[in-house]
Parts: structure tokens; sequence; C-alpha cells
């Protein structure tokens, strides 16, 4: 058998934070434009209540949730040496679940489940990020310099959240703008901490395509050329293999 392709875990981790990032902008964008929303500066969720945007709104999040929680699994994986790391697994694949039900409930349909989702998605993901730090400072395949992001990463993300709890609290309209603040703040640092994982996660791989030499006939000549296939001889690896019901990441040699 031979390697058709192999597609990196980094590449996974680049496209989650490229769509969140790219679906939140386009729905700002969209709304500023079509007058629901002020420039400056509305909450997120504000920004997927009304149509056209809520569509693209409910779609992204929820592709955006599957990422993250799919990200967190490889990541356990990689690290499973610790037996704590199931804590990660747990938060890191919850939380997600709670940022899609925040895509799919806007807070005009239903405030309480909305804003119910987004508290616990927020909460849950900076434990996440408090714990996955911590371990990481025990694991010596993470680079220092990607460690020392992620607990800058964290700080802020705690920071951002303190400081949103306490504006809602005051309760003043005046503080609208800081507590909008505070949420695009604590939103794009998780998505920056997810992106660091690709600089650590270089050499492991999420799906390789495989094929035999006997699968197919090579013709010298590829234009015109119809190749036989033998379906039951060709194979493909799904991102995890499952050995003893338990799933791993595959690494390159």
């Amino acid at each position: 058998m031979k390697v058709l392709c192999h597609v990196p875990f980094n590449v996974l981790v680049h496209a989650a934070a490229v769509e969140i990032l790219s679906v939140i902008f386009l729905c700002y964008g969209l709304a500023v434009a079509l007058g629901h929303v002020p420039a400056w500066l509305p909450m997120i969720s504000d920004c997927g209540v009304y149509s056209p945007e809520v569509y693209l709104f409910r779609y992204g999040f929820v592709v955006a949730a599957f990422l993250m929680a799919t990200e967190a699994v490889m990541v356990y994986n990689a690290n499973k040496t610790f037996s704590k790391s199931k804590l990660c697994l747990v938060l890191g694949t919850v939380a997600p679940f709670c940022l899609g039900v925040v895509g799919v409930v806007n807070e005009k349909e239903c405030n309480d489940v909305h804003t119910a989702a987004a508290v616990i998605f927020f909460a849950l993901y900076w434990f996440y990020m408090i714990v996955q730090t911590f371990w990481s400072a025990f694991d010596r395949t993470v680079r220092k310099s990607t460690l020392s992001i992620r607990m800058v990463l964290t700080v802020m993300e705690g920071i951002a959240l303190i400081t949103l709890v306490v504006l809602y609290a005051i309760g003043s309209k005046k503080y609208a703008v800081g507590q909008a603040f505070c949420e695009w703040a604590a939103t794009l640092i998780i998505a920056a901490f997810n992106w660091v994982y690709a600089m650590d996660f270089t050499k492991y791989g999420v799906a390789e395509v495989e094929y035999s030499d006997t699968a197919m006939h090579k013709c010298p000549n590829l234009s015109g050329c119809h190749a036989n296939l033998d379906l039951e001889k060709a194979s493909f690896n799904p991102p995890l293999e499952f050995i003893n019901h338990s799933p791993v990441l595959c690494k390159k040699p």
C-alpha cells in the first residue's frame, strides 16, 4: 500500500480558525451594511439575528463548533499519556456544543437559551484553556514559545471574561460598548488559542488515503486512458483509527 495523500493536523487547525473568524466578520459586515447593528460596537450575537446574516451565522457557528470539538479530540489523542487530560476532552467537546447552540438559537428567538449557552461556552472553554495549558507545561514535546503564548492568552481570556461579568453586573447601558468589546476580545482570544496548536502538531495527520499498485493499471498516456480500479483492494484511512475501541491520532514517521 502507498500513501496517496496526507492531511496534516495543522491544516484542520488553520481551517477552524479561518472559518470562525470569517463567519464573524462577514456577519458583522452584513449587519452593519444593512443597518441592523451600529458599526461601533455591537455584540457578536447581534450580528446573527436578522436576515440574511442569520443564515450564515447559524451555519458558520455549527461548523466552527464541529471543528473545535474535533481539534479537542485530536489534541487529547496526542497527549493521552496524561490521565487527567480526559478532563480536557470533556471540556473541549462540551463547550463547542454550547457554541453551536449559540449559533442555532439567536437572542430574538429565545434569549434565555442563547445567553445560557454563551455563558456556559465561555466558562467551560476558559477552564479548558487553563487545564490544557497546565498539562502542556509537563509535556516535553510542547515548545516553550507556544506554552508561553498559551499562558498569556489564558490570562487575557480571564481578564476579558471577568471584566465582561462585572460590566453586566453593573447593568448600565453606558457600558454596552465595553461589554461588546470584552465579548469580541474573549472570542478572538479563543480563536488564537486554538490556532497555536498548528505550531505544536506539525508531525501529526488527520487522515491518509492509501492505494495499492494492484488497485489500478498504470498507463503511459493519461489522456483518454480508462484505468480499471479494484475498489476492494483500495483503502481509505479515516481521521481516526480505532484500535481496541480507542481513537488514536496517526503520526508521520
